[in-house]
Order: C-alpha cells, then sequence, then structure tokens
C-alpha cells in the first residue's frame, strides 16, 4: 500500500504547486512591490512543481520498461497527443499577453496550462530517449547523463533572474549571471551531443528493425522540428493565426527557466533522432556481416548445451557440419572420421550437411586429403579445387573452394571436417579463424562425448562387475555351521570386482566333513566364470564321489572340457572325519596346507599332484598323491591360496611361509576365528596402509578339538 500511495505523492505535489503558483501570480503576488524573496520563493516552489511532473513522467515510463524498438513510436505518440491538446489549450479565448499590461485571468490559465504541456512532452522525450542512451549502463553513460541534467539545472537556475516578473532592469550580478548561462548552455549542448552519440542499442537490431526504426526517427525527427516552429513560428503553421500572442509568449510568461529547460530537453530529442537515424542509415551495409556474427555467436551457445547435456554422437556429427554452414562460413560441409569398429584406415564421412554424402566422396580423394590433415594436423586450404589434383572431380559438383580442418586432440586425431564453397577463393582470413574457431569447438565436444561415453561404460561395467561380485560371494558359504568337534573359520577377498579363489565345505554325514580350496589361474571375470563351475561341481560329485583321488579326478574330466587352453585351477580337497580326528587330503597343485599341533610344530603338507585341466589322461590320477593324518586335540589345518604368501609391502618384500607359519603358531590356543583372524591381521599389518593386493587371497582354518 505504501508503494502505491508512493507512486501518488509526485502528481498530486505536481497540481498542488501548478495551482498554488498560477494562484499567485494571478493575485498579484508578482507585482512590482513584490520582495526579491518573495519572487525566489516563487520559482523555487514553481521548480519543486515540475520536478514532481517529471518524477511523475518518470514512474510512468519506468512502469512501462519500453524495449529500444518502442521508444520512438511511444514518443511519437506522445508528442502528437500533447500536440492535440496544446492546439486545444490555445483555442481558449479571451485576454491578450503583453507584459507592459495587465494580464487577465485566462492568460495565467492559458499559460500554465501550455506550459505543462510543453514541459511534459520535453520530460517524456527527454527520459524515452535517455533509456536509448544509457542502454548498457557503463560509468561513463551515467556520469554524461548526470551531467546533462546537471548542465540544463545550471541553465535553470542562471536564467532565473531574468524572468521579466522581477524587475525591467538587469538583474544584480548580472555579468556574473550571464557567464554562468553561456557555461551551463555551452556544457548542455556539449553532453547533449555526446549523449546522442551513444547508440548501443542499434548493433543486435535486425534487418526489418533497423527499417522501421528509420522511418519513424523520420517522423520524430520532422515532429521535434514541427514542435519548434510551434514554439517559434506559429504563423507557418497554420494553427495559431486567430491569435496574435505566440507560444513563446506563454511559455517565457509562466517561466522563463522552464522554457529554457523545455528548449534543451527538446533539442536533446531532435539530436539523438538525426544521429540514429544515421547510424541506423549506415549500419545497414554491414547487417550481412553482424547476421553472420550472431550466427556464429548463437553456435557457440549451442555448442555449450552439448558439451553438458549431449552424448549422441549422430547428434554431435550433425552439429559439426551444419554449424560453420549456418554461420555463413560455408555453403556446404562434411565430417570424415576413421572407421575404429573394422579398424580399416579408410576415412568414413559420418555426417553432411548441404551436400550428399556420394557427392562429397565424388568430388575429392577424401583418403588422401584425410590423411595429409591428419599427418600435418594442420589446416588445409586448397583455393581452386580444379588445379588439386586431389579435387579433380570438385568442380561439377559446385566445390571450387574447399578447408579441410583435422580434429585434433593432445594424443590423436578424431576426425576431419570438409568445408566447402561454389566459387575460388572464397575463404577470407575471418572465415579461416571462424571455422577453425568451430573445428576446435568441434573437437571438443567430440572428446568430452567421447571421455563420458567411456564413462558411462566404465560405469555401466562396475555396476555389472559389482552384481556379479555379490552372485559370486553368493556361491561361498554363508554360514558357517557348528560342530561339536571342530570350529571353522574362512575368507575370500579378490584382489579385483571378481577373482578365481574358492573356498567351500560340506557334511557328508556319519561325522565326516568335506572342505576344499581352489585357485583359478588368472584373475577378473573369466575366473570367475570357471570358480562358478568349480563350485557346481564341488557340491555335485562330493556327494558321489567323496574320497580325495575320485573326486579330483572327476573334477579334472569335468573343467577339463570347458578350461580354455593355458587354464587351469589348482585345488587342495580333504575330508575329516571329526569322531576320531583321520584327515585325508590330496593336493592338486595348490599351494601346501600348514598342520599346526597343540605344542607348536608347524608342517607343510607338500603332497604331489597336478593342476586340474593340465592333462586329462591317467598321468593326473598317478601323479595325485593321498596323505592321511590323526589329529590329536587342538590340531589344526590351514589352507590357503597363493595370494596370502605372495602379498608383498612396500618394499616389495613377500610375506612368505615363514611368516604365515609363525602368526598360526602364535594363535594356536585361540579358535579357528581366532587363528583365521590373526593370519589376515598380520598379513594386513605387513602390507601396509595401502592395502592393494595383487592376487585373491582366501583362507580356510579347521580345528579340531577332539571329543568333548
Amino acid at each position: 500500500m505504501f508503494k502505491r500511495l508512493r507512486l501518488w505523492i509526485p502528481p498530486v505535489l505536481f497540481i498542488i504547486f501548478l495551482v498554488g503558483t498560477t494562484g499567485f501570480a494571478f493575485l498579484g503576488g508578482l507585482s512590482e512591490s513584490a520582495s526579491l524573496t518573495t519572487k525566489i520563493l516563487y520559482h523555487a516552489v514553481l521548480s519543486i512543481c515540475y520536478l514532481s511532473l517529471w518524477a511523475t513522467i518518470a514512474q510512468a515510463i519506468q512502469q512501462l520498461r519500453p524495449a529500444p524498438t518502442q521508444i520512438f513510436w511511444q514518443c511519437i505518440v506522445g508528442i502528437i497527443t500533447i500536440t492535440v491538446l496544446i492546439y486545444l489549450v490555445y483555442q481558449i479565448q479571451g485576454g491578450f499577453l503583453d507584459i507592459n499590461v495587465p494580464a487577465a485571468p485566462t492568460v495565467y490559465i492559458k499559460s500554465a496550462l501550455l506550459n505543462t504541456l510543453f514541459a511534459a512532452m520535453s520530460f517524456i522525450v527527454i527520459q524515452l530517449f535517455s533509456r536509448l542512451g544509457r542502454f548498457r549502463r557503463t560509468q561513463r553513460s551515467e556520469r554524461n547523463w548526470h551531467l546533462l541534467l546537471l548542465f540544463i539545472l545550471i541553465t535553470f537556475v542562471a536564467v532565473s533572474p531574468f524572468h521579466h516578473h522581477f524587475n525591467a532592469e538587469s538583474p544584480p550580478f548580472a555579468q556574473p549571471l550571464i557567464a554562468l548561462l553561456a557555461a551551463g548552455t555551452l556544457g548542455a549542448i556539449i553532453f547533449i551531443f555526446l549523449n546522442s552519440i551513444r547508440l548501443a542499442w542499434i548493433v543486435r537490431l535486425s534487418f526489418r528493425q533497423k527499417m522501421i526504426s528509420i522511418g519513424l526517427g523520420v517522423v520524430l525527427i520532422a515532429f521535434t522540428a514541427g514542435t519548434f516552429m510551434i514554439i517559434f513560428r506559429p504563423d507557418l503553421t497554420l494553427m495559431f493565426l486567430s491569435e496574435s500572442s505566440y507560444p513563446i509568449d506563454y511559455l517565457q510568461f509562466h517561466s522563463l527557466p522552464l522554457f529554457t529547460a523545455i528548449i534543451l530537453s527538446m533539442t536533446y530529442g531532435f539530436v539523438y533522432s538525426l544521429t540514429s537515424v544515421l547510424s541506423l542509415i549506415f549500419h545497414l551495409p554491414t547487417m550481412g556481416d553482424f547476421r553472420r556474427s550472431a550466427d556464429e555467436m548463437a553456435a557457440i551457445q549451442d555448442l555449450t548445451v552439448l558439451v553438458r547435456e549431449v552424448a549422441d554422437s549422430e547428434k554431435l556429427h550433425d552439429w559439426i557440419v551444419s554449424t560453420p554452414v549456418d554461420a555463413g562460413s560455408g555453403k556446404a560441409a562434411w565430417l570424415t572420421i576413421n572407421d575404429l569398429e573394422t579398424g580399416s584406415l579408410t576415412p568414413l564421412i559420418v555426417a553432411s550437411y548441404k551436400i550428399e554424402a556420394s557427392t562429397a566422396e565424388e568430388a575429392c580423394d577424401l583418403v588422401a586429403l584425410h590423411q595429409a590433415a591428419t599427418i600435418s594436423q594442420k589446416l588445409i586450404y586448397i583455393q581452386n579445387t580444379v588445379t588439386d589434383r586431389r579435387t579433380e572431380q570438385a568442380k561439377p559438383n559446385g566445390i571450387l573452394s574447399l578447408l579441410v580442418l583435422p580434429l585434433v586432440t593432445s594424443t590423436e586425431v578424431l576426425g576431419t571436417l570438409f568445408v566447402s564453397r561454389e566459387i575460388t577463393g572464397a575463404f577470407e582470413h575471418d572465415d579461416l579463424e571462424s571455422i577453425g574457431l568451430f573445428a576446435s569447438q568441434a573437437t571438443l565436444v567430440l572428446e568430452n562425448a567421447r571421455l563420458l561415453e567411456e564413462k558411462i561404460e566404465g560405469e555401466r561395467l562396475a555396476s555389472e562387475l559389482s552384481i556379479a561380485r555379490e552372485v559370486q560371494q553368493r556361491l561361498l558359504p554363508q554360514t558357517t555351521p557348528e560342530f561339536t568337534h571342530l570350529t571353522l573359520a574362512a575368507s575370500s577377498t579378490p584382489a579385483l570386482e571378481v577373482g578365481g579363489d574358492y573356498y567351500d565345505w560340506l557334511d557328508l554325514g556319519e561325522g565326516r566333513l568335506a572342505f576344499i580350496v581352489a585357485d583359478v589361474s588368472g584373475k577378473g571375470t573369466s575366473a570367475a566364470f570357471y570358480m562358478a563351475e568349480m563350485q557346481g561341481i564341488f557340491q555335485a560329485v562330493t556327494r558321489i564321489a567323496p574320497n580325495p583321488p575320485d573326486f579330483l579326478f572327476h573334477a579334472n574330466q569335468a573343467l577339463g572340457e570347458s578350461l580354455e587352453k593355458n587354464v587351469f585351477v589348482t585345488a587342495i580337497y580333504g575330508v575329516l572325519d571329526y569322531h576320531s580326528g583321520q584327515l585325508l587330503m590330496a593336493r592338486a597343485g595348490h599351494s601346501p596346507a600348514v598342520i599346526v599341533d597343540v605344542n607348536g610344530h608347524a608342517n607343510l603338507l607338500r603332497s604331489s599332484g597336478m593342476g586340474i585341466g593340465l592333462d586329462r589322461s591317467d598321468i593326473f590320477t598317478e601323479t595325485l598323491e593321498v596323505q592321511q593324518i590323526q589329529f590329536s586335540p587342538g590340531d589344526l589345518v590351514v589352507l590357503y591360496t597363493d595370494g596370502v604368501i605372495e602379498s608383498r609391502n612396500a618394499a616389495a618384500e613377500e610375506f612368505g611361509y615363514d611368516r604365515l607359519m609363525e602368526s598360526i603358531q602364535s594363535a594356536r590356543f585361540e579358535s579357528a576365528q581366532g587363528v583365521h583372524d590373526t593370519v589376515r591381521a598380520t598379513v594386513d599389518e605387513f602390507m601396509g596402509s595401502e592395502k592393494n593386493y595383487d592376487d585373491d587371497l582366501t583362507l580356510l582354518v579347521i580345528k579340531w578339538h577332539g571329543i568333548r
């Protein structure tokens, strides 16, 4: 509500002060007997009155917020409307204006109304054109605008003592006031010119907008000139011949300072209209260049969107070939890249614009030009395709000038951009610069798209590997069974997302427990697949052939059919009778198991045997050795993969067998879980803070407690 009230304050003050000053003058307040103080106060109040009118018009224009192209016709409408009102006011009959004869009441009213209308016209003109002069404001434009207002104010103040209402003689301090008046007028004229040559709003107008602005500007020049004619020579306008007093008489009679401000404001409008029309006319021949610059800017803006959002290679290729053509730098364009899928060195046209791909292939030797640009990594400019053997067929296809630009990153050439024109020597230096800029931006877009595609592919693979890791972990035992006579503990940590290590156990009934630790040669996804196959074999074969030699024989037969060449599986398999403590174990090329008794004696079980999949004949069975061990209460066996003993610290030193056995011996009185945790902690401490496992790491601990 306060904001609305504030909008009404200036017009209300204007009306009050206008009625008050007019009534005061009509009642003889400015007679010869009036004191100098009274007259000064009168003009001060009159100044506040028209400052309120200025604020009212400023608020109205601020609310409208006209665009630069709207200001001309708004100014014309304002001038026409006020001119009609001036004509109507001037038709008020009664009284004759003469400074030597007391004025009639109608003279005061007509004088106040005419001054209000002319002041409103001048204020509308100067404020509308100030929006053009201050378009894209800078410190200089604001300073020049405020200095113009300051010099108009100086002129207003300096001319005030010369008003005929003061006296017929020269006012006090006439010479200094004349000097101040001259300085104010000169300064106002200078800054009228400086503000009138600021025409930043013209630059980005379209051709149609420029032509409309020229027409409106010419009309506005005629109207402002007509306003001066109405003021100074109304007899030539055929409007005011019915009265001998001219508008200039009424303006000077009411307020000579205001009359001066009106003239300077209308002069600013006339000069700005004139400079605008001339500038618009001079800008017409450069419309093509400006449009081209605008198209280039639009292309760069499109680029920013593509860099952030687009990963579609087809869309990117279309943008790369269309941009230089749409920006006016060429008539046709096409893009070639190497066929990465087939590995062929023959470039392929992946996109073309304003030319068919088949036509482009016929017009020039794509292979030669593509290779030349790739090797040199520099722009190739063929000014006349007729004289170059690589473009002998270009002329029949309307190609007489050709640019070949390699799209070069810091490490490689992503493709080659061809831009053509239909006349010889058509590419100028600025064309080469702008197309070169497009080529560098196109390289950025392609590189960004490729990196984005690689990132997306990497994230997809990481997601798939994460799923594969979860699936693989589910193939391992999810719970540890509880037995009266023994305890179990195990874990497996892959070096990559998935691994080739495997451990498992199976209660065969009748007090027997089968267990296995296996290691597929290699790491990663292929090893993980064989590990899954090994899990299926263990769960199936153990139930029908639990004895170590039988199980390993069937496992070798089954895996031997599916393993790739140079891929094998090492395994250590055993069956423990947990009622009697008897252990049967066989080793197929795997790391030897560690046996530690309750007294701390440690042994490595180095039984013979070759890896699964290395041989499918009887040699595999003949070389397989089964060991039988009788446990005493408190004895334990530790199975592991080579990732444990081959773990390295920062000095590239291996963990080794000795440290493994020492860590087991130190924890021999613990349960199987305690032994397991001690070994893992020792390995981790040995490797240091950065635990980068070179190989999959699996550990299985079985401790026999005897019959309790």
